[in-house]
């Protein structure tokens, strides 16, 4: 009885053993399966990587601003020939005739990336894309001119002046300056009334030290809100302009630039196609 049941036990434990061998094989198989399945999704998505790689490397060779680069090189290199060329008095003279004419034709093709890089575009419906407006059928017209008391200008609609302009904003005159040798903070108005005011302890004016680079002017943030103090802050920042935001926050309320010269009077000029204003220039000196 005892010899049935060792036989029993051993019999069970075969089964045991080959049952978990199976499952062994059976996870060593979908371990397998599994990792080459995802070799095989890198090896995918690698793939489909460098073909938006190629699709962008192409689209960027594509772009005025690559075929402006190129043709500048182009031209300088041809130009470098041809200076070398021309202090080789023995040089061949057909080949410095060739090497001009090379130049000629690259600086023609370079004011031709040049105008399409700010070349008027709008919509073709019969097309469904952006067409690119010959310059020739582009009518240029003087509009009028904006006078400039701030020396800054304001682009906005004018039934959001209407409505949204703030006037509850205050506006401070803080311009701080700092002095380069020893790092000394100067202010308008505190420090000194004029920039044509001799700072005593400096022996110079602002604009002098200024000029020199040892007073330079501290950049303070601020909100441009849409108000005057807002408009102000934008045109006076280092970037010369700022996007001016609504009460709640968001922008889009309108763009104070500063100009050049401060105040007088600005020259606006537009393009006009098929009837359409298209584009406007501000003259801003």
């Amino acid at each position: 009885m005892q010899e049935l049941l060792n036989y029993l036990q051993a019999g069970s434990n075969g089964v045991a053993l080959l049952v978990a061998g199976w499952i062994y094989v059976a996870y060593i198989k979908n371990l397998r399966s599994t990792v080459s399945a995802k070799d095989e999704q890198i090896k995918i998505i690698e793939k489909n990587l460098q073909l938006w790689k190629d699709k962008a490397s192409d689209f960027e060779k594509k772009t005025p601003e690559y075929i402006e680069e190129v043709l500048s090189k182009r031209i300088k290199l041809r130009e470098e020939e041809i200076r070398r060329l021309s202090e080789d008095k023995d040089g061949d003279l057909e080949l410095l005739s060739s090497k001009n004419r090379e130049v000629t034709r690259l600086k023609h093709e370079l004011e031709k990336a040049t105008y399409i890089g700010r070349a008027l575009t709008y919509y073709d419906l019969d097309s469904d894309e952006e067409i690119v407006i010959p310059e020739s059928e582009i009518e240029y017209e003087h509009l009028g001119e904006i006078f400039v008391d701030s020396a800054s200008i304001l682009i906005t609609d004018p039934m959001y002046a209407d409505r949204y302009w703030r006037k509850d904003v205050e506006y401070e005159d803080i311009r701080l300056h700092k002095y380069t040798e020893n790092g000394k903070i100067y202010q308008y108005g505190v420090d000194f009334e004029h920039y044509e005011d001799v700072i005593e302890e400096l022996g110079k004016t602002p604009n002098e030290l200024a000029k020199e680079g040892k007073l330079i002017p501290i950049e303070i943030e601020r909100e441009y809100t849409y108000s005057l103090p807002g408009a102000l802050y934008a045109s006076r920042s280092k970037e010369s302009y700022g996007e001016l935001k609504f009460e709640k926050g968001h922008t889009g309320a309108g763009i104070c630039v500063r100009t050049v010269y401060g105040d007088g009077g600005y020259q606006v000029y537009g393009e006009r196609y098929k009837g359409d204003l298209y584009r406007i220039y501000i003259e801003l000196q």
